[in-house]
């Protein structure tokens, strides 16, 4: 497995948090660079969906392919801005927020949510195998319910939001 991805389960099961106020970072500034090659990310995500995959023990069968959302990447690139600036890796924001918080805060008005964050990563295929490599992660890739996604990339550290919107 990787020493990476395995180092990044114990932390998220450990419930490691670093506090900061809320002055300490500005999640409403523009971040203009996003690291990744988006059509390559749906693309693989895509491939999967459409074929069908075991997520830990669980087959799930195929579904349909995800489209971009410009707002779910927007979250998802501020979170990995705020987790390489303050040097944490949580779906809680070095000031509290929750990833749906974020999604609020872009604007994005859902049915239905989820997230997947990483780090180490540093190719749109190696972040995609580490995510189908944890069935929780995996689960999400999956999830008939999202219609729509986005991802951010700051460094080594990767934010993917899913979403549905709300009719």
């Amino acid at each position: 497995m990787n020493k990476t991805f395995l180092t990044v389960s114990l932390i998220l099961v450990s419930g490691i948090f670093i506090s900061c106020s809320k002055d300490d970072i500005a999640l409403n500034e523009p971040i203009t660079e996003n690291k990744i090659d988006i059509q390559k990310l749906l693309d693989l995500v895509n491939d999967v969906r459409s074929a069908g995959t075991t997520c830990g023990t669980v087959y799930y069968p195929p579904v349909d392919a995800i489209v971009w959302n410009s707002k779910l990447e927007d979250a998802a690139l501020k979170h990995s801005k705020d987790m390489m600036d303050n040097n944490f890796f949580n779906h809680t924001s070095s000031n509290g927020d929750k990833f749906v918080d974020r999604l609020n805060a872009a604007g994005y008005i859902y049915n239905s949510a989820g997230e997947n964050i990483a780090k180490g990563y540093l190719s749109e295929e190696s972040v995609i195998n580490g995510w189908l490599t944890s069935q929780g992660h995996c689960a999400n890739i999956m999830n008939p319910d999202f219609t729509e996604m986005g991802v951010g990339r700051i460094g080594d550290y990767w934010t993917q939001d899913f979403g549905k919107p709300k009719e």
